[in-house]
């Protein structure tokens, strides 16, 4: 197995975050490589007013900037036999990352996430492969998370194609509206750093997004009645694999070890202070 190319979407402004990615990959003796995100108000109000409301509800400019983060790394992805790894940059990786890494490249698979955001998905019952000391579980539907997986090229293709007509916040588009063969690694190898402080660890800095603000209640209009529609569709696709819950799938979360996160932490102040340094005055010229 050969390590994909590894990118992680940062802003510019976004210092300490990248210090974050950067400090972890020289621990574990990996390359990454940075790809400057979209910025929210960089998008222009024609393009917001288009593609914000392509989706169940209206996007916001923070998810909308996201989604194009991540779809410009999936056109990085369609150019590449061996796919990529995409990373948001507030990931955590855990002992086994490379590893995991490595597995997901070589799985066959469009989409593998590597991520656990702590929430339960569809799994496929008994089709699970086992790699070494990881295991490789089909998802038939996952719903949260777009903050670590592979996309191969066929994979990033498929989105892109889909991505011509609908729009959604990241994870949303590739676990729903775009279907693609999915897999998970178990146990997870990474979690975004808020969810492993809820978990008691310490990661040794603290990170906030403005993505997962709560959103008003939108009232009931004529001029809504597409989100409705577009919302009671994707309740009518849950409702069918619910049913596949009596025959093959089953309801739970991926599996985490916890130990695993513990045998890295806390990422190490000196030297996320050494790094930040390290970028100077020219941070915004990095890509």
């Amino acid at each position: 197995m050969a390590m994909p190319q590894i990118c992680f979407i940062n802003l510019d402004r976004a210092r300490e975050r990248r210090a974050l990615m950067e400090v972890q990959a020289d621990t574990h003796g990996i390359a990454l490589t940075r790809f400057a995100a979209c910025e929210a108000e960089a998008i222009d109000e024609p393009a917001f007013r288009q593609l914000s409301t392509l989706w169940e509800r209206p996007m916001t400019r923070p998810e909308l900037a996201a989604f194009l983060s991540h779809r410009s790394l999936w056109e990085k992805a369609a150019q590449t036999p061996e796919g990529v790894i995409v990373l948001e940059d507030d990931t955590v990786f855990a002992a086994h990352f490379a590893e995991a890494a490595e597995a997901a490249a070589a799985s066959g698979y469009d989409l593998v996430n590597l991520e656990s955001f702590g929430r339960r998905k569809f799994f496929r019952k008994k089709r699970v492969e086992t790699i070494g000391r990881l295991k490789l579980a089909a998802v038939l539907r996952d719903k949260a998370g777009a903050g670590a997986y592979f996309i191969s090229q066929r994979g990033a293709r498929l989105l892109l194609g889909r991505s011509q007509s609908h729009t959604a916040p990241a994870d949303a588009f590739m676990f729903g509206v775009c279907k693609l063969r999915a897999a998970q690694i178990e146990p997870a190898a990474t979690m975004q750093v808020h969810l492993l402080q809820a978990r008691g660890l310490d990661v040794g800095m603290s990170t906030a997004t403005s993505i997962q603000l709560p959103r008003k209640r939108l009232p009931i209009t004529t001029g809504r009645l597409g989100y409705g529609g577009r919302r009671l569709a994707t309740q009518v696709r849950l409702g069918m694999v619910q049913l596949r819950r009596l025959a093959d799938a089953e309801f739970r979360p991926a599996t985490f070890d916890e130990e695993a996160f513990r045998a890295v932490l806390p990422i190490s102040r000196d030297a996320l202070e050494a790094k930040l340094a390290s970028y100077g005055v020219d941070v915004h010229k990095a890509s």
